[in-house]
C-alpha cells in the first residue's frame, strides 16, 4: 500500500508533489507554533522555581541564617533585595553565589552592575551602609538575564534583620535552615494563568490550521480514491491510502516544525516578559512534551483526513460525479451560540479559585474553537445570498463556489476570522502606564515602629541635613500607618531624591522609602508584559492566518484545475476567473472579519469593559487587521501565476 501511495504521488506529476509539499509545510508551521505555545508554560515555572529561594521556610529551631526582601527603587526601576545574616557561621551558600555574604558585601546581578556603573554611591549601594561589591550573582539566583537583584550580607545584630516589615512585596526577617522550599512569587501564577490562555489563543488556531493541512486539495484526492473505490479497492484500503500519504508527509512536516522552533528558540528568548528577556533553556519543554507536540499534530492530520474520507467511502458513485453536497446544519451555529452564553454567564459567576479560572479558560478554548464550526454555515449562507443577487458572471462564480464547497472557502479566510476573533478578544484590553520620572519636587516616606518613630526621625533630620524636610504623620497621602507604626516622610528636590532616599534607607529599619508613584513600578511591568503578550500573540496568530492563506489559496488553484481549464476552453477570459476567485476571498473576509472582531469583543466585554478604554489597544486592533486582510490579499496575488499556468497546461492528468 504504501508503494501504491507513493507510486500514485510521483505520476500525478508536479502538482501532486506541490500538494505534498504543501501539506508538510502547513503542518510545520503549524508544529513550530504550538510548540512555542506549550513551551510557553515551562518558562515561567522556570522563574518561579529559580526565584522561590528568596521566601525560604522558616526554621523551627535556631536555624543558621536571617533572611528578608524588600524592592528598593532607584529612579523608575526597581531592585530586588536580599538581606542575609548568618547566625552560627556554617550557614550554606544561597543559589548563584559562591558563598554566604559577609556583612558589608552585596553582591549584584549582571543587569544591576551595569546599571550602577555610572550612578554615584550615594545613589544607591549607600544605602546599604558602608559595603563593598564582592561579586555577581549566577543566572541560578535570577528569574531573567535582564532582573536587578542585590543581595547585602549583614551581621545578625543588624536592625534591618529584625525590623518588621509592613508592604506586601516584602518578607519579613525569619530564621531558616536553608534555601529549598521556598514559596514562588504570587505573580508567577497570575503570569502562568495568562500563558495558558496565550498558549490557547495561539494553539486553537495553529491547530485548525494543522487539521485544515490534510484538506488540501481534497476534491482531486477525493475523485482519485473514489475511482479507486468503483473499480473495487475496499473502504479499508482507501483509508490506509489516505493514511500513509497525508501522515508520511505530516510526519516530515512535524519534524521539519520541531527543529525550526529548536532553532528559534534563541530569539525568542529576546521577547521581554516581566522586565527583561529569557534564559534558552527555560524555553525547553523537554523531550517528552516537545514530542508529544510532535507526535500530536500529525494524529490531528490523520483523522482530520479520515473525517474527510466519509463520503468516498460511503457514496464513491457521488463523489465520481460530482454530486451536490447537502447544506451544512444550523445545529453549528447553536453549539456556537450555547458555548458563547456559557462563557459570557460564567464571567459573572467566576471566583478568584483556581477550578474556577480554569473553567473559564475552557469555556473560552471552546468558542474559539467554535469559531471553525460557524464559520462554513456562515460562508454558505453568504453564498446563496450572493447567488440570488448576482449581477456579473464574476460575482455568479464566486457566489457558486461558496455555497456549493464553503468548507474549502472557509479555509482560506479561516486564519483571519479567527485571528480576528482573537484580536476583538484581547486587544481592547487597556494598557496605560504611569509615568515613573522624577518631577521637580517629591515626598518620600517610609512606615516604621511607632515607638521608635521620634528616635528615628531625629537621627534622619540629622543625616539628611537641609537637603530634605522630615516629618512623621499617621499618612502621607499614599502609605498609611498600620497598628503600632508610624510613617516618616521626607519632603526634597529631584535632584536629590536618590541620595535622600539612599540615607532614609541606611537609618530606616524595615521597609524602603517609596514615592506614591513607585507602587505603579510594578503594575507599568505588569501592564507592560501584557501589552508584549498581546502584541506576540497576534503576531503569531496573524501570520498563522497569513501562511494559511497563502497554502489554502495555492490548493484551491490545484484542487480546481479542471474546472479552471474547462472555463478557459469554453472561452472564459482569465481576468473573470481572477475576479471571481478574489471575490470568493474577499466577501466573506469582510463579512466573517468583521463579524469576529464584534463576536470576541462582545464575549470579553464583561471582563475587560469594566476596566476602562485605552486607545492604544484600538491602534493595535487595527494595525493587526490591516496587516491580516493584507497578508491573505497578497496570499491570493501569490497564486495567480499558477493560475496562469494551470489554464495554459490542457494536457490530460496524469492521475
Amino acid at each position: 500500500m504504501t508503494e501504491l501511495a507513493w507510486r500514485l504521488t510521483r505520476l500525478g506529476g508536479r502538482s501532486a508533489l506541490l500538494s505534498t509539499g504543501l501539506t508538510a509545510l502547513a503542518v510545520a508551521v503549524a508544529t513550530l507554533l504550538l510548540q512555542f505555545a506549550v513551551a510557553g508554560n515551562f518558562a515561567f515555572d522556570a522563574r518561579a522555581d529559580r526565584t522561590a529561594w528568596r521566601d525560604a521556610p522558616e526554621t523551627d529551631g535556631t536555624g543558621t541564617a536571617v533572611i528578608a526582601t524588600a524592592l528598593d527603587h532607584l529612579g523608575g526601576q526597581s531592585v530586588t533585595r536580599i538581606d542575609l545574616a548568618s547566625l552560627d557561621g556554617d550557614a550554606p551558600a544561597p543559589p548563584g553565589m559562591d558563598a554566604f555574604p559577609a556583612p558589608g558585601e552585596v553582591w549584584l546581578s549582571p543587569a544591576a552592575a551595569d546599571l550602577l556603573d555610572d550612578v554615584p554611591e550615594s545613589d544607591f549601594l549607600a544605602r546599604y551602609g558602608d559595603v563593598e561589591v564582592a561579586g555577581e550573582l549566577g543566572a541560578e539566583a535570577l528569574a531573567h538575564p535582564n532582573e536587578l537583584v542585590a543581595v547585602v550580607g549583614r551581621a545578625a545584630d543588624d536592625p534591618a534583620m529584625s525590623t518588621e516589615r509592613f508592604n506586601a512585596d516584602a518578607v519579613s526577617p525569619r530564621a531558616i535552615d536553608g534555601f529549598d522550599g521556598g514559596q514562588a512569587d504570587a505573580v508567577y501564577g497570575f503570569y502562568m494563568i495568562l500563558m495558558v490562555l496565550a498558549a490557547i489563543l495561539m494553539a486553537v488556531p495553529a491547530a485548525v490550521f494543522g487539521a485544515a493541512a490534510a484538506r488540501l486539495t481534497v476534491s482531486r484526492r477525493d475523485e482519485r480514491l473514489a475511482t479507486l473505490r468503483l473499480i473495487g479497492a475496499t473502504p479499508g484500503q482507501v483509508m490506509r491510502l489516505t493514511l500513509i500519504e497525508t501522515v508520511l508527509a505530516a510526519a516530515a512536516g512535524s519534524v521539519a516544525g520541531t527543529v525550526a522552533w529548536m532553532l528559534v528558540t534563541p530569539l525568542v528568548a529576546l521577547i521581554p516578559i516581566d522586565g527583561g528577556r529569557w534564559f534558552a533553556a527555560d524555553l525547553w519543554a523537554g523531550a517528552p512534551w516537545m514530542a508529544v507536540v510532535a507526535v500530536a499534530v500529525p494524529v490531528l492530520v490523520a483523522v482530520s483526513a479520515l473525517i474527510g474520507l466519509r463520503s468516498v467511502v460511503i457514496s464513491p458513485l457521488g463523489v465520481a460525479r460530482r454530486v451536490k453536497p447537502k447544506g451544512l446544519k444550523a445545529i453549528r451555529v447553536a453549539v456556537f451560540v450555547v458555548l458563547s452564553a456559557l462563557f459570557m454567564i460564567a464571567t459573572q459567576l467566576v471566583s478568584g479559585s483556581m477550578v474556577a479560572v480554569a473553567i473559564l479558560i475552557v469555556l473560552f478554548a471552546a468558542t474559539l474553537a467554535a469559531v471553525n464550526l460557524i464559520g462554513p454555515w456562515m460562508v454558505q449562507r453568504l453564498g446563496r445570498t450572493l447567488a440570488r443577487t448576482a449581477r456579473g458572471p464574476a460575482r455568479l462564480l464566486a457566489a457558486r463556489r461558496l455555497a456549493e464547497d464553503p468548507k474549502a472557502a472557509w479555509r482560506t479566510v479561516s486564519g483571519v476570522a479567527i485571528a480576528g476573533f482573537v484580536a476583538g478578544s484581547v486587544a481592547m484590553f487597556p494598557m496605560l502606564m504611569a509615568d515613573t520620572s522624577t518631577q521637580p519636587n517629591e515626598t518620600i516616606a517610609a512606615m516604621v515602629p511607632a515607638d521608635d518613630a521620634e528616635t528615628l526621625a531625629a537621627a534622619l533630620t540629622a543625616e539628611l541635613g537641609d537637603r530634605a524636610e522630615v516629618a512623621i504623620v499617621d499618612s502621607s497621602g499614599f502609605l498609611t500607618a498600620d497598628s503600632g507604626a508610624a510613617v516618616i516622610e521626607a519632603t526634597t528636590s529631584g535632584a536629590d531624591l536618590e541620595s535622600v532616599r539612599s540615607t532614609m534607607t541606611a537609618t530606616l529599619p524595615g521597609d524602603p522609602p517609596e514615592r506614591e508613584i513607585d507602587s505603579s513600578i510594578l503594575s507599568n511591568r505588569l501592564m507592560g508584559s501584557v501589552r508584549t503578550g498581546v502584541t506576540v500573540v497576534l503576531a503569531v496568530v496573524f501570520v498563522t492566518a497569513a501562511v494559511s492563506a497563502a497554502i489554502s489559496a495555492i490548493g484551491s488553484v490545484l484542487d480546481r484545475r479542471q474546472t479552471y481549464r474547462l472555463l478557459h476552453l469554453a472561452g472564459t477570459p482569465q481576468k473573470v476567473l481572477d475576479q471571481a476567485r478574489r471575490q470568493e476571498t474577499l466577501l466573506p473576509l469582510g463579512f466573517l472579519g468583521g463579524a469576529s472582531v464584534l463576536t470576541g469583543m462582545l464575549l470579553t466585554s464583561p471582563v475587560i469593559g469594566g476596566l476602562g478604554f485605552d486607545a492604544s489597544g484600538a491602534l493595535i486592533l487595527g494595525a493587526t487587521l490591516a496587516a491580516g486582510t493584507a497578508s491573505v490579499i497578497a496570499a491570493g496575488s501569490l497564486s495567480r501565476p499558477l493560475l496562469a499556468s494551470v489554464m495554459r497546461d490542457v494536457s490530460p492528468r496524469p492521475d
